[in-house]
């Protein structure tokens, strides 16, 4: 068995699993931030636009910017070297106990879903109960109800928990952005829902916009989703998976089709630039997977 190692302020430590799962957001019980982000090819994807966003939480939280913060980006190339990790999920965390910051790191191996659940699609049951104690949405690791709604979905043989507020309004699901299609228009909730504003989804909506599709934040409904041509579900670690299906009922056709694939090979296929971020379906497979299949896109 591989020994394990942590960050925890500023010192390298072996660490047993259950000491590393105690790192983990909506088990450890404190006021903080934390971010989860891509290592592919020894290089974190996407990690500027992590680390500002990590930034932004810690003055909603009024936590001041320690030395700590400043030298997340060497610790973590530190911590890859030493646990020999060049695909990895690597979870920051900062977070306030009495007068003292503290950090810690986490680099874990990671095995992105096949080429084959790409072409299925992942399927998601609704939850309610979405809450941020916040008025500006952070990632917080007040992150309990989250991790029990993806428990439930697992459970219940589902991908994908999608919450909605108290309004009945579509917000996220426990560990992405949700965005649909509809008529060659692509939405997604706006941040006054409640939705996390995710790096991915940032960089979905401003490659739409380079490819010249449509989009927008709107507020939407479940019946909205189960209505849509197409939908899918984006996160630092997934890029974009197609949501093929909501509560046993199909979305669309049930299958990724065509905007949704247009997005995909309209990114570059650079896990360093972090736009498909995974080693399931990147643009290469979604051409091989339509090939011979002639699609005109207005858009």
């Amino acid at each position: 068995m591989s020994r394990k190692f942590l960050w925890l302020d500023g010192k390298l430590v072996e660490a047993k699993h259950s000491f590393l799962e105690s790192f983990t957001p909506g088990v450890l019980k404190a006021k903080g931030v934390f971010e989860t982000m891509r290592v592919s090819n020894g290089k974190v994807a996407l990690l500027e636009a992590h680390l500002r966003r990590m930034s932004r939480g810690l003055k909603v939280l009024g936590i001041r910017r320690s030395m700590a913060y400043r030298t997340i980006p060497a610790n973590i190339r530190q911590l890859l070297r030493v646990v020999s990790l060049t695909e990895a999920r690597v979870r920051v965390m900062l977070w306030q106990k009495g007068a003292c910051v503290h950090c810690a790191i986490v680099a874990e191996a990671f095995a992105p879903p096949s080429a084959r659940r790409y072409k299925e699609g992942f399927k998601a049951i609704l939850t309610n109960g979405h809450r941020r104690q916040t008025p500006v949405p952070i990632k917080s690791l007040d992150y309990a109800i989250f991790r029990e709604g993806l428990e439930k979905a697992r459970a219940a043989g589902f991908d994908e928990a999608l919450f909605v507020n108290r309004k009945n309004e579509l917000v996220e699901g426990s560990r992405t952005n949700i965005f649909l299609v509809k008529d060659n228009f692509l939405f997604t909730p706006p941040v006054e829902s409640g939705c996390l504003p995710g790096v991915m989804r940032q960089t979905v909506l401003e490659d739409a916009r380079r490819l010249k599709i449509h989009c927008a934040a709107q507020t939407l409904r479940a019946r909205d989703l189960v209505d849509a041509d197409e939908a899918f579900l984006t996160n630092a670690l997934l890029g974009i998976m197609p949501l093929t299906g909501l509560d046993k009922q199909p979305i669309g056709t049930g299958k990724p089709w065509p905007v949704t694939r247009r997005l995909c090979l309209g990114l570059p296929n650079s896990s360093s630039a972090g736009r498909i971020v995974t080693k399931g379906y990147t643009p290469s497979a979604w051409r091989n997977e339509f090939a011979g299949i002639d699609i005109m896109f207005h858009l």
